[in-house]
């Protein structure tokens, strides 16, 4: 099965930076009552190192980069990847392709050993990959997504006592959204927006549903869902700012779900307001993220975490850049 773009993937030597805004750690014994704890400064690198150096050289299976097939690239007995973000000063590791079928507790073991958070990611297959999917029901995501996040909870996601592994701390629902489902959701007609929310809306419901079934228990996960850094000029606001219209589209869509024509299984507003981070990509320049996007963010969303999924500012001194961005979190 191939989940995931490998588009999305990077050679080690490109990796970026993520900063942190703020980090929610959460802590509840039930899946609703997660509360907020301390902010901590993240310092992550996206990996997916992909053996080619160009789309033109081959084809690849899948890319799920922390399965066990992989371990020659993160294990200690072959490249050492996880050692080596350690060594570059990253506390978090962030992921794209996931073949929920793969065994992924070899990985998560290794990044808690190493002292490094993961943030996985359900891949583009559920979404617009697969046979029935979530665009064949209108972007009603839910019978995609359950299934294959229960086979990641039983795959190393969640340890025998039905606690989740604490090396992981994230679950993307999907990497830039507003690009995807549908594409061009953010320069269409208001359709657009409106089908984006009620993808990612089904998705985290789905998960919900998932992780209940599976009786987790214990320190909970947050989920985010990683727009791109595109203007949302069809978002019904902040549609001149860039990043800002998605997660206020989005934000609406968790609190009026029956706008958005969904209706949750779960209590999405209080899962939303007690496990949800903000995310974005971009290849800005610090003082454009901080002058263009974080007054605004922090004015409009003052207690939702927030992190850069991706920073690669090309062509910059990334050295200076990263720095500046880091100042800003």
């Amino acid at each position: 099965i191939s989940q995931g773009s490998t588009l999305a993937s990077r050679t080690l030597s490109q990796r970026t930076m993520v900063s942190m805004v703020h980090l929610a750690v959460w802590a509840a014994p039930t899946l609703l009552a997660a509360h907020r704890a301390s902010a901590e400064l993240i310092r992550g690198i996206s990996y997916g190192p992909p053996p080619l150096r160009s789309m033109d050289e081959g084809w690849m299976p899948q890319d799920d980069w922390f399965s066990n097939e992989a371990v020659p690239l993160w294990g200690r007995s072959g490249r050492g990847d996880l050692h080596v973000m350690k060594q570059l000063g990253a506390n978090m590791v962030r992921l794209y392709g996931n073949n929920p079928e793969n065994d992924h507790t070899n990985f998560l073991d290794e990044a808690l050993e190493q002292g490094i958070s993961v943030s996985a990611g359900m891949s583009d297959y559920p979404y617009y990959q697969m046979w029935g999917n979530c665009i064949s029901t209108d972007m009603n995501c839910f019978t995609q997504v359950k299934p294959l996040y229960a086979q990641n909870l039983r795959n190393g996601f969640l340890r025998p006592d039905g606690t989740y592994h604490p090396a992981l701390k994230y679950m993307n629902i999907l990497n830039e959204p507003d690009l995807k489902v549908p594409a061009g959701a953010d320069t269409g007609g208001p359709e657009g927006p409106v089908k984006m929310a009620r993808a990612l809306l089904s998705a985290m419901d789905a998960m919900l549903d998932a992780e209940m079934e599976a009786g987790v228990t214990g320190p909970l996960i947050n989920f985010t869902a990683t727009f791109s850094y595109a203007i949302c000029s069809a978002c019904s606001t902040f549609n001149s700012q860039p990043a800002l219209g998605q997660m206020a589209q989005l934000h609406d869509a968790m609190h009026h779900p029956e706008n958005y024509g969904y209706t949750p299984k779960h209590d999405i507003t209080a899962a939303y307001q007690a496990r949800f981070t903000h995310s974005f990509n971009t290849a800005s320049p610090a003082t454009s993220i901080q002058n263009e996007f974080l007054p605004l963010y922090t004015a409009n969303f003052p207690t939702t975490p927030l992190y850069i999924g991706e920073y690669h500012r090309v062509g910059a001194n990334q050295v200076e850049d990263v720095g500046l961005v880091l100042s800003a979190a």
